[in-house]
């Protein structure tokens, strides 16, 4: 998502306005949920996605009537058979809402998209505030940055009344983890959470690991490499990646780091010895997911010797091993596709879990 959110800024720095399609509500099965989004720019091309097929056709459609319009405009969804037009020929059997908005690339737009870019940058979560008034089909937009609890993050984005009906809204939106769309008095408010992206930490540079950090980036996870070799560990070996860092004999990795609910620990180091030292580490963090690649027999080995070392048995419970889904993976990439989609996988159930 720090992508989409980027390339917004850098369309507007350039004098370039765009349309923003957000999905802001799902019920029952749809192409996308909460969260997803699109920009379409002028020309009809368009960055990211808010479903594919017949319904991301229509809101192109609608995005297209908003560079003329120049406001903003939600539209609404029922994909079952016996509502859906036979135009979009939509079955499956969910509800949902898109907003969409014109973006004018004027100093206020490029000041919030700048607010949300750096907040990102810098590892902050904010929120970003769209107060629309009007009828879903001509709707006036003002943007916003706000705090957690409702301040504006710079006096320049200070442009949404402090209310008691904001701060309901806030509280009301404050159990969604995605965009959604609230009440806020005669009005209505969407208000989306914008955090730093998930960070998957590397630990080892091999074959599995040069795969894995591939799908890891297109994914949008913040991708850390860590080896012992310094040749293994490059920009050259790894420009998808974001931080590297060699690590003699895999000692203190996590040093400068503090991996939370949010990280992800992979353990893909050249040996036994290894793995053990680096996932004695990794078990000492809040890393809400660590996985270990190798086999049955190997993990219950390092288990075996953990446990020796004091470690309690019910904090291995935390560790996938075998890493990935069991898919019959052989080939570096292939197993690097079967931890990559666990990852989507665990990532999926915290977001709607917590």
């Amino acid at each position: 998502m720090m992508e989409l959110w980027t390339q917004i800024l850098q369309c507007l720095e350039r004098g370039e306005p765009v349309v923003v399609a957000t999905v802001v509500s799902h019920s029952g099965s749809t192409p996308r949920t909460s969260g997803s989004k699109m920009i379409v720019h002028s020309d009809g091309r368009i960055s990211g996605t808010v479903g594919g097929g017949a319904l991301e056709g229509d809101v192109i459609r609608s995005a297209m009537n908003l560079f003329a319009a120049r406001g903003g405009a939600i539209r609404f969804y029922d994909l079952n058979e016996t509502t859906s037009s036979e135009d979009l020929d939509l079955i499956c059997g969910g509800r949902m809402h898109v907003f969409l908005e014109y973006v004018p690339a004027d100093q206020a737009a490029i000041e919030v998209y700048r607010a949300l870019v750096d907040s990102l940058t810098s590892s902050q979560r904010v929120l970003y505030a769209a107060l629309v008034r009007g009828d879903d089909d001509n709707l006036q937009v003002t943007r916003s940055v706000l705090t957690d609890d409702g301040r504006p993050v710079d006096r320049a984005l200070d442009v949404i009344p402090e209310s008691d009906e904001l701060q309901e809204a806030l509280a009301s939106a404050g159990a969604h983890t995605a965009a959604t769309l609230v009440p806020l008095g005669p009005d209505r408010l969407v208000i989306e959470p914008v955090a730093p992206p998930d960070t998957v930490y590397l630990l080892g540079a091999g074959h599995v690991s040069l795969e894995l950090a591939w799908l890891t980036h297109r994914l949008g996870f913040h991708t850390v490499v860590i080896d012992d070799r310094p040749e293994f560990v490059s920009e050259e070996r790894f420009p998808m990646a974001h931080v590297f860092r060699v690590c003699p004999d895999f000692t203190d990795v996590f040093a400068g780091f503090t991996p939370g609910r949010d990280s992800f620990v992979i353990i893909v180091t050249r040996g036994h010895r290894f793995d053990r030292k680096v996932l004695a580490q990794a078990l000492a963090t809040q890393a809400g997911y660590i996985g270990m690649i190798g086999s049955a027999r190997k993990r219950d080995t390092i288990y075996r010797g953990l446990e020796d070392d004091g470690v309690d048995p019910s904090e291995l419970t935390r560790v996938h091993s075998p890493v990935g889904l069991d898919i019959e993976a052989e080939t570096p990439a292939e197993i690097a596709v079967s931890i990559a989609a666990q990852l989507v996988e665990h990532r999926a159930y915290q977001r709607t879990h917590g």
